[in-house]
């Protein structure tokens, strides 16, 4: 009875050093991922009634994704009109979605996305739509903040 006090130091010693051990399960240890763009703060907002159906894009910038078998995208984004849309693209002979968002579900959940990566040296275009099926009289609003692009290897 006298020795288990004196062991509880010593097991809890051997489960914090264990717990400090490098896992190898983790699917990232082997993956080296590489920063390649980021927009701090708004990307872009936009308000308006049920009425209007309003579009915009941003062109975001010259990213090379070649070297990379994958990208991820992480960001922060907000809709309250239930028909919003939010594309990310390029261009080739058309426009390549790389991920589309569709409705206040996909738009408000989603933080991180990860991709095949496109392969492509070149712009990238962002598209948001905002739009709602239900007509209240009120503003609705969708915005993107806090966009970051990291290719994996």
């Amino acid at each position: 009875m006298k020795k288990i006090p004196a062991l509880i130091p010593f097991l809890i010693l051997l489960l914090i050093i264990a717990g400090c051990s490098e896992n190898s399960d983790s699917p990232t240890s082997s993956q080296t991922q590489v920063f390649l763009f980021e927009r701090n703060g708004l990307v872009d907002s936009i308000a308006g009634t049920c009425s209007a159906y309003i579009v915009r894009t941003i062109i975001l910038d010259s990213i090379d994704t070649r070297d990379f078998s994958t990208v991820r995208f992480e960001m922060n984004s907000y809709t309250d009109g239930d028909l919003s849309n939010i594309t990310l693209y390029y261009l080739k002979d058309t426009a390549v979605n790389i991920f589309s968002l569709s409705g206040t579900g996909a738009i408000n959940n989603t933080t991180s996305i990860t991709t095949p990566s496109p392969n492509i040296k070149g712009t990238l275009y962002l598209r948001l739509k905002l739009f709602a099926s239900v007509c209240t009289g009120e503003y609705y609003h969708l915005k993107m903040k806090n966009l970051r692009i990291f290719g994996i290897k």
